[in-house]
């Protein structure tokens, strides 16, 4: 399955304390609309996710993430960096069924950054186990990385 996702520019969170919330962002910012969303942080060039959702309506699904404690917490207490919230709008194509397509673009999505090493959290705000994979020796990097990383699975 091909699959086409519209990203629109990242959004800087703002201080929420005035609404009494750890980030802020006003809502008609936000899609509304299918698709899937990135928070994380920015420092110069560099982008880190630090969780990666979707949802069927944007803007009601992260309106309630402000409340995910644990979620804000995590932000918060990531490496230094502007905290921003990247949205990414499905296109769907003939015959796509959008509750799948949204599905396999977060999996797809969590499973990028996890092997680039970025510092996620799951749908409950809890931070995904993962092994780390090092590889040294005469082999090419652009073959071979020194660092992956993947999820652990579930037991």
């Amino acid at each position: 399955m091909k699959v086409a996702i519209e990203w629109e520019r990242p959004l800087t969170l703002k201080d929420g304390s005035r609404h009494d919330l750890i980030y802020f962002i006003e809502q008609e910012k936000i899609p509304d609309a299918p698709g899937i969303y990135v928070f994380g942080r920015k420092w110069g060039t560099n982008m880190e996710a630090l969780y990666v959702g979707t949802a069927t309506n944007i803007r009601n699904r992260v309106k309630g993430q402000f409340n995910n404690l644990r979620l804000m917490q995590h932000l918060k207490n990531a490496k230094s960096g502007k905290r921003i919230v990247l949205f990414g709008l499905v296109q769907l194509k003939q015959g796509q069924k959008l509750d799948k397509v949204i599905l396999l673009s977060e999996k797809c999505f969590i499973r990028h950054f996890l092997a680039q090493g970025h510092d996620l959290v799951n749908k409950h705000g809890i931070k995904i186990r993962r092994h780390e994979i090092s590889s040294d020796g005469h082999c090419p990097k652009k073959f071979i990385p020194s660092v992956m990383f993947f999820e652990k699975q579930k037991k």
